[in-house]
């Protein structure tokens, strides 16, 4: 995903919602309003992958033996699961579909964001949890994975969040641990 090449129109990434079969009317419009707000927030941002993965997007409900989470999104399976059971413990659904659409807005089909191989799941989640309380806050009283945000910002703060929003957004691991290594930390880490 290349920031500055956004080649795909709101109206590609409303066809693209309109045509997948497997969303329900309710679900189109609430993500596309989602989108919408990502949109009018990072401009430059290519939608390209998002496009792609809205076509043939699933939801499914799980429960607390499959996904401990409230949600969790695979990207080798495009398919975002819900835990019916944690969704009923009064989470911001607004809030964490944000957080979730972020992760398909980064999965270029191998990754989500910088999390390369999983090495790096929490920090991209916590990244992907500081980008969604920019962009729809939490009306919640359920604070959303808390330990990722604090991790996160500490290193953000290291190596500047110019960096971590590079290397999120250009499914960029190698970036992030340039940065890191720069800053004196020992990561032991096999660049690509």
């Amino acid at each position: 995903m290349n920031i500055g090449d956004n080649m795909v129109s709101l109206d590609n990434i409303k066809e693209s919602l309109d045509n997948n079969v497997n969303l329900t009317d309710d679900i189109r419009d609430n993500l596309y309003s989602l989108i919408y707000i990502f949109v009018k927030n990072y401009p430059d941002i290519d939608l390209t992958n998002l496009n792609n993965n809205l076509k043939t997007l699933s939801i499914e409900k799980s429960n607390k033996f499959i996904n401990k989470r409230v949600s969790k999104y695979n990207p080798f399976t495009n398919i975002l699961e819900f835990n019916i059971e944690k969704i009923n413990e009064g989470y911001d659904i607004k809030h964490v579909m944000m957080h979730e659409l972020l992760n398909i807005i980064t999965n270029n089909g191998k990754q989500t964001g910088f999390n390369f191989e999983n090495k790096f799941e929490a920090l991209n989640e916590g990244y992907a949890e500081i980008l969604t309380n920019n962009l729809v806050g939490n009306e919640s009283d359920i604070p959303y994975l808390e330990n990722e945000v604090i991790s996160t910002n500490m290193i953000s703060i290291m190596v500047g969040n110019d960096v971590m929003f590079n290397a999120y957004f250009n499914n960029d691991a190698d970036l992030l641990v340039k940065s890191l290594v720069n800053e004196g930390v020992e990561v032991r880490w096999i660049y690509r």
